[in-house]
């Protein structure tokens, strides 16, 4: 039996991809404080999101080892996706799983006519804003990414 991408992530697949979220993004480069629980809730509250897909990477004991979940959303007019997350555990990172799971994603999107993809990363973290060059995104010049603290 070979890796197997799945489509359509269920709620026990929410609870694997859970786990493997909270592996990496609680390790380097991230050292983010998410517990099993809360990384549970973000990607249950990614999956009830209109527009939402969710795929998983499956190796062939069907043990999830990678994941990327996003929606998509009507622009003024043309549908973009947004990448919410996209994850592989740390040990197998670097054998085209990320990439596997960015072409199906490209795939599934050209069929829902979606033209556009976009993600927010962080800077200065080496290996991510590295991936996504490779894998064809940009910088977008039109838009810049804001945020604000609530104290």
């Amino acid at each position: 039996m070979q890796n197997i991408v799945r489509l359509l992530l269920t709620e026990k697949d929410l609870e694997e991809a859970a786990i493997i979220f909270t592996d990496v993004f609680c390790s380097n480069p991230w050292n983010e404080p998410w517990s099993l629980h809360s990384s549970y809730k973000r990607l249950l509250d990614i999956s009830n999101t209109p527009g939402y897909i969710g795929i998983g990477y499956f190796n062939s004991n069907n043990e999830m080892i990678g994941f990327l979940v996003g929606n998509a959303e009507q622009w003024a007019d043309s549908m973009n996706f947004y990448i919410n997350e996209i994850c592989v555990l740390t040990n197998v990172q670097t054998n085209g799983i990320g990439t596997s799971l960015l072409e199906y994603l490209r795939d599934i999107l050209k069929q829902k006519n979606i033209d556009t993809v976009y993600l927010s990363t962080e800077r200065g973290k080496g290996k991510p804003e590295l991936f996504f060059r490779k894998n064809g995104y940009v910088t977008s010049e039109s838009r810049v990414l804001m945020t604000m603290n609530i104290s």
